[in-house]
């Protein structure tokens, strides 16, 4: 290859600064542009290959493999899990808790225990304070 020289007009300061004073080559960049394009479309071509490869050889295989020992105890499900409209699922789960947080209602009426809304209990507890215990907290022998 013959030495390229670099351009006459080239300043001084940008040659001292390390500045490139030829072009990069382009040979090199459109071969490795071709051959990156020809890898491309040989994978392309691969998988067409594969593929049909497959579609055709598959229905050969189907239904000659054992089924697994384990799977008549496989629980069947009815439909799917999901939930159909979780906002108004949601919604109503926090109705409900609003109710059981804002209503009275007997735990145990024989007991005498009883539900009271939780502003109420937060009112009682303001009021009289909370229970006093006696132990100590620790274990005893």
């Amino acid at each position: 290859m013959s030495e390229r020289q670099a351009p006459v007009d080239m300043n001084e300061a940008s040659r001292a600064a390390g500045h490139e004073i030829t072009d990069a080559d382009a040979a090199p960049l459109a071969k490795a542009g071709i051959f990156l394009a020809g890898l491309m479309l040989f994978a392309f071509v691969a998988m067409v290959i594969m593929f049909r490869t497959l579609a055709y050889v598959q229905p050969i295989y189907e239904g000659t493999e054992e089924p697994h020992p384990l799977s008549d105890t496989r629980a069947v499900v009815s439909g799917p899990r999901l939930q159909p409209d979780p906002p108004r699922e949601k919604a109503q789960l926090r109705q409900s808790e609003d109710d059981l947080l804002t209503s009275y209602a007997w735990v145990d009426r024989e007991n005498r225990v009883a539900r009271i809304p939780i502003d109420r209990a937060i009112e009682v507890l303001a009021a009289t304070g909370l229970p006093q215990t006696t132990g100590s907290g620790a274990a005893s022998d």
